[in-house]
């Protein structure tokens, strides 16, 4: 439905919002179902529509702007993408170390290994080292199932051979004149909540395909499998969880955003793994991650629907790093209620979801998204009060902080670190504070001088708590 007619028809009263406006209606749940992504360490499927009418016309600069930009077929392929069964010529790849492709490196014998290095009981070995001195070692590792397709290509897990060690490896078709933006970034993250890059390879098909290969460390739940688990029991998820998860994102994020420099662009409970005894998380999947340069633009057609910003849905191609915080918002509402609180069946419908809630934005508020759109003409809708979205007996910080994450200007939201100290998080700043199975939380408060550089004095013990200090 045309998006006009719809806020009309909610402005004029003829379409209602329930105490519970995301949640009641039986035919979005059933589509939020079907649109279930498989993602397990780095490999995430979306499956998307294809922009529409206004939609199109949002996203129609971003996406010829990201035509030209390097690296980025991929990302383009995997937002206009479905999923992608595993091409047949990925059989008889013949792998080699990463640093013997042509622009990292010199000679190198590939190793040649039958099938296509997916299958169970599969055999992949690579060789590393050979400088400096260094004698050449080869690794190994043993394809034990696939856990993950789609159309970037496909995540399996397996056993390195030679430590025990169970890992995930994530394999990617590579366009041949770039260099992979995932794996540039993938090297310089070394955080607790990052998943951890341990080793790559390239490998190669009859017809010259180049595939990269990410071995990464291997997480066996994700968020979005404990909502599940959680709906199949019909309960709301603790709220000791609630708090860790959604903390040790906020955490993340202040490491990516203010240390690296990277936008991760694609934050959804598909892409938060979770150890399932100790419950650290670990966001992945790095495809869409991006370094954002002030005045460079970028694609505004990016981030999985229900957890996109409201300035994507705009067309926005300079927007920061707030996207992230947006989404942030989107899975905390998500694990406090146990569905999405945005579930848009398009671009278009995202919107009208999102001002169902928030309200119809200020002109003040679009221009701050994307002031392309300052003319804009919306029906009045009024904000729908928070208290009514979530029950009662919802700790009123959680709602707080909800609140100031799903805000319309991006410079309002909360961000990272910021959100680490809000008081939702307290319980877990508690001495005393433990899971339900009374271990140890997970490493929270060893924030190194990095993190926390120009935080001020003031947050900083709020960050950490007094039992937490050398």
């Amino acid at each position: 439905m045309n998006v006009m007619r719809r806020l009309k028809s909610i402005a004029s009263g003829r379409s209602s919002i329930s105490s519970d406006p995301v949640g009641d209606n039986s035919t979005k749940r059933v589509k939020v179902d079907q649109e279930t992504e498989q993602n397990v360490n780095g490999g995430s499927v979306s499956v998307e529509r294809n922009a529409t009418g206004l939609e199109q016309h949002m996203a129609s600069t971003s996406l010829d702007t990201a035509a030209s930009t390097s690296n980025m077929t991929s990302i383009n392929r995997s937002e206009r993408s479905g999923y992608d069964r595993l091409p047949k010529e990925m059989r008889e790849m013949r792998i080699k170390d990463e640093k013997t492709h042509n622009h990292d490196v010199k000679d190198a014998e590939p190793t040649v290994v039958n099938g296509n290095g997916t299958e169970t009981g599969q055999i992949i070995a690579t060789t590393v080292g050979g400088q400096n001195g260094q004698p050449k070692q080869t690794i190994s590792f043993m394809a034990e199932r696939v856990v993950g397709t789609g159309s970037f290509g496909v995540v399996f897990q397996a056993k390195w051979i030679e430590t025990g060690e169970a890992v995930a490896i994530k394999k990617v078709l590579q366009d041949k004149r770039y260099k992979n933006r995932e794996l540039q970034i993938m090297r310089s993250l070394h955080h607790p909540n990052v998943v951890q890059l341990k080793h790559c390879f390239f490998s190669t098909t009859d017809k010259e395909e180049l595939y990269l290969n990410l071995v990464l460390e291997y997480v066996s739940e994700t968020v979005y499998r404990v909502l599940k688990h959680c709906s199949r029991m019909n309960q709301n998820m603790p709220i000791i969880y609630v708090q860790l998860y959604t903390y040790q994102i906020c955490r993340a994020l202040n490491y990516l955003h203010h240390v690296v420099g990277v936008t991760h662009r694609d934050i959804k409970p598909q892409n938060l793994l979770v150890n399932p005894q100790t419950h650290q998380l670990k966001i992945c999947d790095f495809g869409s991650a991006k370094m954002l340069v002030p005045g460079e633009p970028n694609i505004s057609y990016i981030c999985s629907r229900y957890y996109r910003a409201p300035e994507l849905i705009f067309g926005a191609t300079e927007y920061t790093t707030a996207i992230d915080m947006w989404s942030v918002g989107c899975v905390l509402a998500e694990l406090l209620l146990g569905h999405p609180m945005f579930p848009g069946e398009s671009g278009v419908d995202q919107l009208v979801e999102i001002i169902k809630i928030l309200g119809t934005p200020t002109r003040e508020e679009i221009k701050c998204m994307n002031p392309n759109y300052t003319e804009f003409k919306f029906p009045q809708i009024k904000a729908h009060p928070w208290h009514k979205i979530f029950h009662k007996r919802m700790p009123p910080e959680a709602v707080d902080l909800v609140s100031r994450l799903l805000q319309y200007s991006p410079n309002l939201r909360c961000a990272a670190m910021e959100a680490c100290a809000h008081p939702f998080f307290d319980d877990l700043r508690d001495p005393n504070a433990c899971l339900p199975n009374g271990q140890a939380l997970p490493p929270l408060f060893n924030f190194t001088a990095q993190e926390l550089a120009g935080a001020p004095a003031e947050l900083r013990q709020r960050l950490i708590p007094e039992h937490a200090r050398k």
